[in-house]
């Protein structure tokens, strides 16, 4: 079996991570096809939303499989695997279509920065969080840092990478690292809900929305507010938005076409 299982649930993309035996821990051969992967839905035209989840009942992700990371002893080496990942991390939070990470089981160390890349994050009950990598003598590598501080602020951030407590559903709830928490086994199921739901929003709205909100982030108020009328008035002279409109006059679902 790859270590990387490639599905499709109607316009959702959905991605699997499966090395169960070892926590879904990331290889090469994973890497290799995960950058494949990313690097095809980012010229998909009819992506609606991507789904990422692990194989298995225990682990989401547990980061880089430690073994095969031993293989790069140099800093140059090192730096140059762990921004391989970076990057292919970086195009998957680039996606033009909402990215759902569904945590079946824990998430360690660069598995929470996978998370961290995602836009939405559903959690089983029972699965956690624990940024682990100050107790192997690192850090972030995988831009999860940066992520992780944009999400939550510097306090909680410096606690959660020096640190490295577990956070479980419930708190990471409260606490914004979550959009969801379901019961065990029902991750997936809220997952594919989420995009279906996604996907009754007009495929052009839905990708404006994405890009807004990935540039706003960086922009002072009024800069934002430019950038959301720039991508609004395409929007509004387009035949899905006609279409959204002559549908609710007449008391029906409207039927986008992306255009």
């Amino acid at each position: 079996m790859p270590d990387l299982l490639i599905g499709r649930e109607g316009s959702a993309a959905l991605i699997r991570f499966n090395r169960p035996a070892v926590r879904n821990a990331v290889n090469q051969e994973m890497m290799d096809a995960l950058d494949a992967e990313v690097d095809r839905l980012g010229r998909d035209p009819g992506l609606r939303s991507v789904i990422l989840a692990g194989e298995g009942r225990e682990a989401f992700c547990a980061g880089g499989d430690l073994k095969w990371l031993q293989s790069f002893p140099s800093a140059e080496e090192g730096v140059a695997v762990n921004g391989r990942m970076e990057g292919i991390l970086a195009r998957l939070a680039a996606l033009p279509v909402p990215v759902i990470a569904v945590l079946n089981g824990y998430a360690l160390g660069g598995g929470t920065e996978i998370a961290f890349a995602c836009d939405l994050r559903v959690m089983e009950e029972h699965a956690y969080l624990s940024c682990r990598q100050a107790r192997i003598g690192m850090m972030t590598g995988w831009g999860g840092g940066a992520r992780l501080l944009r999400l939550v602020g510097h306090g909680r951030a410096m606690e959660l990478l020096a640190t490295s407590r577990q956070v479980g559903a419930r708190e990471a709830l409260v606490m914004g690292l979550a959009n969801a928490v379901v019961p065990r086994g029902c991750g997936l199921a809220e997952g594919m809900r989420l995009a279906a739901e996604i996907a009754k929003g007009g495929p052009l709205a839905i990708r404006a929305i994405k890009q807004f909100l990935i540039g706003a982030g960086e922009l002072s108020l009024p800069e934002a507010a430019a950038l959301e009328s720039r991508l609004f008035g395409p929007l509004w002279a387009s035949e899905d938005h006609r279409e959204a409109v002559r549908a609710f006059i007449e008391k029906r679902p409207p039927v986008f076409k992306g255009r």
